[in-house]
């Protein structure tokens, strides 16, 4: 009987902790404040990543980060507290599919890393970066 207390005590804790944070919206999810903050991570994650084209998400939860020399592409995607960072490559793109309003959803060969949705403002942007992307499907040999 002493342990069953003890457990219903200690899911009532746990339930008032979260209900907290839940009313004071203390738990929010992260993003992607605008592109200098996104090439600042992938700089801090890989020095000497040259930034060239990039993208920012309209939710702020996705950039796309191309390299100048157009060897990889810098995806970042703010996930739970943080954000992120897988580098494509030729091979490491599993499929690219463009959705209804000019969204764009990416499927990595990395399996744990969940498939993203990128929004973009307008289907010409969404078609260029599915390009790219498309590219990153094809492995080198």
């Amino acid at each position: 009987m002493e342990i069953a207390i003890k457990l219903l005590i200690s899911i009532f804790g746990v339930s008032a902790m979260v209900l907290t944070c839940h009313f004071f919206k203390l738990s929010r999810p992260s993003s992607i404040s605008d592109l200098d903050e996104a090439k600042r991570l992938l700089d801090q994650d890989s020095v000497g990543f040259q930034s060239g084209a990039s993208v920012l998400s309209r939710d702020r939860a996705v950039a796309l980060i191309e390299q100048v020399s157009g060897d990889s592409i810098g995806l970042l995607a703010a996930m739970g507290d943080g954000v992120v960072i897988r580098y494509l490559t030729p091979g490491s793109v599993k499929a690219t599919r463009m959705g209804e309003n000019s969204d764009l959803t990416i499927q990595l060969r990395d399996f744990t890393f969940r498939p993203v949705s990128i929004k973009f403002d307008d289907n010409s942007a969404a078609r260029t970066w599915a390009d790219k992307l498309n590219r990153m499907q094809e492995s080198q040999a």
